[in-house]
């Protein structure tokens, strides 16, 4: 007979969720990474502030990793660290931008599992996403509320950053020779208004690459228990999305406090539909010979200007009208017959 050959077929994952003695320690240790990670932005440094990108990450590894219990008890440690020091204040601001949006877009990655069930079985990546963005959505927009309340309304509230704003402008006028043509009071307003609905969308960006990292660490070690989607073909926004994107940008144009909120919800949500635009250049351009390059010169220039992700949150609207992937996917037994 022949020799029987060893069972080599990899052993199945454990419960993540465990209360054990090496999930405590990341637990303990995904905490105060995180909160490391994050205190570096007291330093004021350039280098403090990129790190601090990164502080979501731990967050995640140790919830899609170990278990969303053992995630969400690195986030009250990480918090409770950071309110002790530097300030009860810094480490609230961590909540609400760091902690929560992480706990909310890490438990949709796994399914959103409730009483045995997975709540989310498909599309979990957009869903994520639109997770964390409502969580962000809503943490700036009780920052600007409770701000324009203490300071008596929104243009107060805003000054500081209105000043700091016209010198920075003044100084960019003045060496590009532009003082006399360019409004630099009226360009510090705007840029005033759009600040925190800018970071808000700054903040969704940097959660869904912290997100899409700690899979791919998490899925390299052998722990990932969710499945890995196809994020070209399944980044895919509920329509509602878009329509309240195009609502929020008209309503934004009101100003003052309600203008403020819809400039949030628009940006955020404009986002998170920048991320459909780019699934969609993905997927069209999956097969092209040219495919990487293009991809490669659209990021870079992103990253250069900044302005060209408004195209690609023109093409997630249009996609979520008029659903291109699935046209393709349609078409696509039709050409190769």
């Amino acid at each position: 007979m022949p020799q029987s050959l060893p069972d080599r077929r990899k052993p199945p994952v454990p419960d993540n969720g465990d209360v054990s003695l090496p999930n405590m320690f990341a637990s303990l240790g995904g905490g105060v990474a995180a909160a490391a990670v994050f205190a570096v932005l007291t330093k004021g440094t350039l280098a403090g502030l990129l790190l601090a990108h990164l502080s979501p990450l731990p967050l995640m590894i140790v919830a899609l990793g170990f278990g969303l219990r053992h995630g969400v008890t690195s986030a009250l440690i990480a918090t409770g660290l950071l309110s002790i020091w530097p300030n009860p204040a810094f480490g609230l601001t961590y909540a609400g931008i760091v902690a929560i949006p992480a706990m909310i877009a890490s438990y949709v990655a796994l399914g959103a599992p409730f009483r045995g069930t997975e709540r989310v079985a498909s599309n979990r990546a957009a869903t994520a996403v639109l997770g964390a963005g409502v969580a962000l959505i809503l943490a700036f927009g009780a920052a600007v509320a409770i701000a324009s309340v203490h300071f008596g309304n929104l243009d107060e509230a805003l000054n500081p950053l209105r000043a700091k704003a016209y010198l920075i402008i003044e100084d960019m006028l003045r060496a590009q020779d532009l003082g006399d043509r360019v409004d630099a009071k009226h360009l510090s307003g705007v840029a005033a208004f759009a600040f925190p609905a800018t970071v808000a969308a700054y903040a969704l960006l940097i959660h869904s690459l912290n997100l899409w990292g700690a899979g791919k660490l998490v899925k390299a070690s052998g722990q990932l228990t969710a499945p890995w989607p196809d994020i070209a073909a399944e980044f895919t926004l509920p329509r509602v999305v878009a329509a309240a994107f195009v609502v929020a940008a008209a309503l934004a144009a009101i100003g003052d406090l309600p203008g403020e909120l819809a400039l949030i919800v628009a940006e955020t949500l404009g986002l998170a539909l920048a991320l459909q635009g780019l699934a969609v250049a993905h997927l069209l351009l999956r097969d092209a010979k040219i495919g990487t390059v293009a991809l490669l010169v659209g990021y870079f220039t992103i990253g250069l200007f900044g302005w060209p992700i408004l195209l690609f949150t023109a093409v997630g609207v249009a996609d979520a009208a008029f659903s291109f992937r699935a046209r393709k996917r349609a078409t696509a037994p039709q050409r190769r017959g």
